[in-house]
């Protein structure tokens, strides 16, 4: 039964993401606000064009106040190579992936080009716990 559910059936719809000109502080208090540990980064199109994490702000916020450079935007910092999948992919290819120490907890989730959500660790586990429960 596991095996037949799908990254669309597990997917948070919310769609948590970050504008690319937001400023850094603007990114991490989104991210604090839905306690997530990165997001991925749109364009005006709400096209995928990067990801950024907790990691790669906290980073920027640490240089800027010790240089105090210039207010930093989610471009600047962001990571352009960003692993996605896509609403009909198999959430137990996706656990298998994700089970890896250096893989991501969190990704987006692509259709067309479109951010259409997120799935993380936690909503696999959901996922994979009810479905045991089912079956």
């Amino acid at each position: 039964m596991t095996q037949h559910i799908l990254v669309k059936d597990a997917m948070s719809y919310d769609n948590y993401t970050v504008q690319a000109n937001a400023s850094v502080e603007e990114a991490a208090a989104a991210l604090q606000k839905h306690l997530l540990p990165g997001a991925p980064v749109v364009n005006e199109r709400h096209e995928l064009i990067g990801f950024v994490s907790e990691h790669d702000l906290l980073r920027q916020l640490l240089e800027s106040s010790y240089h105090s450079t210039s207010k930093a935007t989610v471009m600047d910092v962001m990571r352009h190579e960003v692993m996605s999948v896509k609403p009909d992919d198999s959430i137990i290819d996706l656990a298998q992936t994700m089970s890896q120490v250096d893989k991501p907890k969190l990704y987006p989730v692509v259709s067309h080009g479109k951010v259409q959500g997120i799935i993380t660790r936690g909503l696999l586990l959901k996922a994979l716990i009810a479905s045991r429960a089912q079956g």
